[in-house]
Formats: C-alpha cells, sequence, structure tokens
C-alpha cells in the first residue's frame, strides 16, 4: 500500500509543477515506510494540502479496487472506513500538514476542506500512471523524479 500512498504524493507533486528529487519505499525515519522527496521552495500552504490528501487518498483507492464488495460486507467494512484508515495509518505527516493548512485558512473544523477533492480529481484523471509509478517502486524500491515525469509525460492529455 505504501507505494500507491508514495505514487499518489509523487503524481500530485509533479502535476502541480513541483520539482521531484525521487521518490522511495526505502524507509527513512522513525515509522516511514517511504518518503517522497522534492527540491525545496516557496509554495502555498493550500497546495501543501492538495499533495498531503493525495497519498492516503492513492492508498485508499488501492485498497477499494483490490477488495471485493463483498469482502468489504463482510467486515463490515465502508468506502469511508477504508478512507479514513489511509489517513490514520500511512498519512500521519499529512494529516499534520492538513492540519495546518485548515489552521491557516481559519477552516472550521466541521467544514470540509477543498483540497481532498482537487486531489482525488488529479488521483482520478492519472489513476493508471499512479499504478505504473507505484508498480515501478515496487520493482526499484526508488524512482528519480526524471522517471516519474517519464511516466507522466507518457500520459494522453485528459
Amino acid at each position: 500500500m505504501t507505494a500507491w500512498h508514495e505514487a499518489g504524493h509523487a503524481v500530485v507533486y509533479v502535476l502541480q509543477g513541483r520539482s521531484l528529487r525521487y521518490v522511495t519505499l526505502r524507509p527513512r525515519g522513525t515509522g516511514r515506510a517511504g518518503f517522497t522527496a522534492v527540491r525545496p521552495r516557496a509554495v502555498e500552504l493550500s497546495t501543501v494540502a492538495v499533495v498531503a490528501h493525495a497519498g492516503p487518498l492513492a492508498q485508499a483507492r488501492h485498497v477499494l479496487d483490490t477488495t471485493s464488495d463483498i469482502e468489504l460486507r463482510r467486515e463490515g467494512i465502508t468506502a469511508d472506513d477504508v478512507r479514513l484508515d489511509a489517513y490514520l495509518h500511512g498519512g500521519h505527516d499529512d494529516l499534520q500538514l492538513i492540519a495546518q493548512a485548515r489552521r491557516a485558512y481559519g477552516l472550521p473544523a466541521r467544514q470540509a476542506d477543498p483540497w481532498a477533492g482537487m486531489a482525488q480529481d488529479l488521483l482520478d484523471r492519472y489513476w493508471p500512471q499512479v499504478a505504473q509509478i507505484a508498480a515501478g517502486l515496487l520493482e526499484h524500491r526508488t524512482l528519480t523524479g526524471q522517471q516519474v515525469r517519464h511516466y507522466l509525460d507518457a500520459a494522453p492529455t485528459l
């Protein structure tokens, strides 16, 4: 699942015009199974929030795509449960970034933020490339920014 999580981050980083150094499944620090490294530059906090949502949302979509409806019903699990689990068990840093953006923009606790929808839209439009990048990560453990851009450059224009 980490491959899809990190692939989601990487795709949205690049689609937003950010400079990706690499994405890896090699652990970095305590509790991290993967990492997406970008070249530092000033960006809007809202842009960071969209990228933060992309990892857990890609992870959840992969789980939902590979789990039968029968299995979900048997376990009493909904699609919302899968999404929440992706944020809670793989998106700790992501949740912190999203919370920081929510505070900065003064969003009330019960109000949905707009960034999840933006991330989901990008993931839906580029899902085949997210899957290719995840497969590349599973095979090679690390992909460079150039390799990620290659997958996206080969994508049909939507």
